[in-house]
């Protein structure tokens, strides 16, 4: 009798053991088929996306068929802008910083793996490919046949080269929201690239409110002091120059300039008088405070109003960059240029 009442007792309990598993495996179940339905809704809604990548002697076409998931940043600025997309978890080697990271991507950043850069401040097509990337950027020196491999055998392999239209000599700020628009579609994150660039928008306007409809008269006459010596590397013409005229600013060296950095004699320098200098700071130059003191101590430019009240004021290289660090630098400038910042 005892052992009819416990054989019972022992099916109960493996029928409902029975049970409890069908279910958690019908849930299971259930749950591979919602994300396997979820996955082919967002495949169904990703619209291809076809651009040029030039590479300054050819255009290629590039067509992209499904979001990119491997991306390679081969310069902080695009490292930058695709972490501002939230797209860190899809970021799959980086290298070439100019300044440290901004503070709110540093930790995303720093989960990315770092891909070696070895002489020419270059990396090596091996290092590279053992990626795995399907999306690559950069300078516009970043891809080539020894550190990535040529347009035609990264398209060839489905990876897709990309340039920012906003690297380039006649670039704007509104070039650089159509980067970020370019970028949304390319990952399928459309939603996130509006409102970084809706943010953008209102942060800079926050600042040209300020400047109002300055006179070009009333502009602060200017320029950028990158580097060198025996003659100067000064910005020109380009993104740089834009974010400059938003801050209320008027560099002298982008009148007869046709690309974004230039290079001119100290004497043109004297001649055109600017009243603030900025110096750009990036890590694989000399020290800022070197330049700084160059400067100084230059005898030609000894009674430039710059100099004589010095009003010298250090700018990030990634700052005057494409992407998500204008807005703040719009800002800063126009609180050296109007005396907020001095």
């Amino acid at each position: 009798m005892v052992k009819s009442k416990s054989l019972k007792r022992f099916l109960v309990v493996l029928a409902i053991a029975g049970l409890t598993l069908s279910a958690v495996g019908c849930s299971s179940n259930q749950k591979t088929k919602e994300e396997s339905s979820n996955t082919k809704v967002e495949s169904s809604n990703f619209k291809p996306v076809e651009y040029v990548y030039s590479d300054g002697a050819k255009d290629y076409n590039v067509k992209v068929d499904a979001p990119k998931q491997k991306a390679v940043t081969l310069s902080q600025f695009m490292t930058e802008m695709l972490l501002a997309l939230d797209l860190g978890d899809r970021m799959v080697g980086t290298a070439l910083l100019d300044n440290p990271i901004l503070p709110e991507y540093k930790e995303a950043y720093e989960k990315i793996p770092e891909i070696k850069v070895g002489e020419g401040h270059s990396i090596s097509k091996e290092g590279f490919l053992a990626t795995g990337a399907d999306f690559v950027s950069g300078w516009d020196s970043s891809i080539s046949e020894q550190t990535t491999g040529s347009p035609d055998e990264l398209i060839k392999n489905g990876i897709a080269p990309f340039m920012a239209k906003s690297y380039s000599p006649d670039a704007t700020i509104d070039t650089v929201y159509e980067d970020f628009d370019l970028l949304g579609k390319i990952f399928g994150v459309e939603d996130k690239a509006k409102e970084v660039v809706d943010k953008m928008k209102s942060d800079i306007k926050a600042v040209t409110d300020k400047v109002g409809d300055i006179k070009p008269e009333e502009r602060v006459k200017m320029m950028v002091y990158d580097s060198g010596e025996n003659d100067a590397m000064v910005v020109g013409k380009g993104l740089a120059n834009d974010l400059i005229k938003h801050a209320g600013g008027d560099n002298v060296f982008a009148k007869n300039a046709d690309k974004p950095y230039i290079n001119v004699s100290w004497e043109s320098i004297v001649a055109e008088n600017p009243e603030v200098i900025l110096v750009t700071d990036f890590m694989a130059g000399e020290p800022v405070q070197k330049k700084i003191d160059f400067l100084k101590s230059h005898p030609a430019l000894k009674d430039v109003p710059a100099i004589k009240n010095n009003r010298i004021y250090v700018v990030g290289l990634a700052d005057l960059s494409p992407g998500v660090r204008n807005p703040k630098l719009i800002e800063k400038m126009y609180g050296y240029f109007f005396g907020e910042n001095k």
